[in-house]
């Protein structure tokens, strides 16, 4: 029996049981909300969302979903950028912004346990009391949580190879309802904070059992499991702190020097942002965008050098020495400040491990929303595939000048995220349909030449899983294990 077997009244009254009635929502202008998000995918309203304020609550739905054939799609973000909290095929959503405790820190082994509903500001806030940090991607969204963000595999800006893979252990419910714990955490039933005291454990270990599930769940957009609980990997906030700038007038200029930095392993944090993405961050007002792209260097590789808790003052110095090394090398200028922006460095500096919290995010600032493409790939290929991204947006009179290009590396340069955006108008019907014909362009035409798209969202499955042999065909068993009524977040990943 599906959720549409079922009439409204009945539908959240047994939904009722399970939580709170004001927190089962079905009135239509709730569920209108959680019908879309800032992307592109089609819209479809759920039957009914429940706002879970635990993990036995969470159980509980999926229970009763299983019992009645019903799709569930979790969410834990305020905000959704890629598709995957949509209900594709309607049924429940399971809210978990609700679940907000931050339920241990561990400064010693240098992780932080927490629920799903925790978001970076908040995250940040707590363990910065401790010195701490949290490993956040760049700028994420102020209602961006944090485990959703480490399952969607965003980049990380810190690229040690250490912290390339933060997720440590997890707490997840099964498609079927059942409890389940991964790494370290799965010895006793207790509490997932209470897990260190009782079973005299550090949560450091992120394996087993049996297969990796650190690294299948990622990515999974929900399929495979609800995580209720996550510990990850935080660090230490800088002592000490530099941005350096250094500013290119063709993308392929950087590519020496950026590579060296990387493997020298300068500073914390060093990736590349076109003047379309720079302006965006940097821009007073979503006026001024337009002007400061036009005065902007066209790439500028943004370098942040820090110094820990340990003989910070030598750190710093012999990371500039290095640094001054490669600037001659390739002749290079650094720049503390770039041109039409007043204290540059400060702003960065400042902006670098916090959520986004000036006005409309910043992504969207240009014209109200963006469409992004990301790959991973070589550094040295990045020239090629812009060029097919630009070639493709001119073909469909798209400004070339307003493609946002955010370029990030990973576990020090061994492979790079490649991040490309089409700010649009989402209020133009026209407008949208232009950025929607690119985005399917484009993302075709890169991966015939080999970029690896690794976070796969709606159209790309198809794409993706049609050139991986029996990849797919595994993937899918995977899935019929562990979901055998097929109910969790159905519709994604071409389940």
């Amino acid at each position: 029996m599906g959720a549409g077997e079922f009439s409204t009244e009945t539908f959240v009254k047994d939904l009722s049981t399970i939580a709170d009635a004001e927190r089962v929502l079905s009135d239509p202008e709730t569920l209108k909300t959680y019908a879309h998000d800032t992307s592109l995918a089609p819209s479809r309203r759920p039957d009914a969302v429940v706002k879970v304020r635990s993990t036995l609550e969470v159980q509980k739905v999926v229970k009763y979903a299983n019992e009645h054939g019903i799709p569930v799609t979790p969410r834990s973000s305020a905000t959704g950028f890629y598709g995957a909290g949509i209900p594709q095929e309607g049924g429940i959503v399971i809210d978990m912004t609700l679940m907000k405790r931050i339920l241990r820190l561990d400064t010693r082994n240098k992780w932080v346990l927490v629920e799903p509903g925790v978001t970076y500001g908040e995250l940040q806030k707590e363990l910065a009391k401790h010195g701490m940090r949290a490993v956040n991607p760049l700028l994420p969204h102020k209602d961006k949580s944090v485990i959703t963000s480490l399952l969607e595999r965003e980049p990380r800006l810190t690229p040690k190879h250490h912290l390339d893979e933060t997720i440590m252990t997890m707490e997840v419910v099964l498609p079927t309802g059942e409890l389940f714990r991964t790494g370290a955490m799965a010895i006793p039933a207790s509490a997932p904070e209470k897990v260190p005291d009782e079973a005299h454990s550090d949560l450091c270990n992120s394996m087993g059992p049996g297969i990796d599930w650190y690294r299948l769940i990622p990515g999974s957009l929900g399929t495979y499991g609800i995580v209720t609980a996550m510990n990850m990997k935080i660090a230490f906030i800088p002592t000490k702190q530099k941005v350096i700038f250094f500013g290119f007038k063709n993308l392929e200029d950087s590519i020496e020097a950026f590579y060296k930095i990387e493997r020298k392993q300068i500073g914390d944090e060093c990736f590349l942002l076109n003047s379309s993405y720079l302006a965006s961050i940097l821009a007073s007002a979503p006026d001024d965008i337009d002007h400061m792209r036009s005065i902007l260097p066209p790439y500028v590789l943004i370098l942040n050098v820090t110094a820990g808790e340990w003989l910070p003052e030598e750190k710093m110095d012999y990371q500039m020495e290095a640094l001054e090394d490669i600037s001659r090398t390739y002749l290079l200028k650094p720049m503390e400040s770039l041109p039409g922006v007043q204290e540059a460095e400060k702003v960065i500096a400042d902006r670098l491990y916090q959520p986004w919290d000036n006005g409309a995010y910043w992504k969207f600032r240009a014209k109200g929303a963006s469409q992004e493409i990301f790959f991973l790939t070589t550094l040295k290929r990045s020239p090629e595939f812009l060029n097919i991204v630009k070639t493709v947006a001119q073909a469909h009179d798209y400004p070339v000048s307003h493609i946002g290009l955010y370029l990030q590396p990973k576990q020090w340069g061994r492979a790079f995220q490649m991040e490309v955006s089409f700010p649009y108008n989402p209020e133009d019907m026209l407008e949208r349909q232009q950025v929607e014909n690119i985005y399917m362009q484009a993302s075709q035409e890169l991966i015939n030449k080999g970029a690896f798209f690794y976070r796969v969202y709606g159209p790309w499955a198809d794409m993706v899983y049609s050139r991986t042999g029996n990849l797919h065909d595994i993937i899918k068993k995977i899935k019929h294990i562990l979901d055998p009524n097929m109910i969790l977040n159905p519709g994604k990943l071409g389940f």
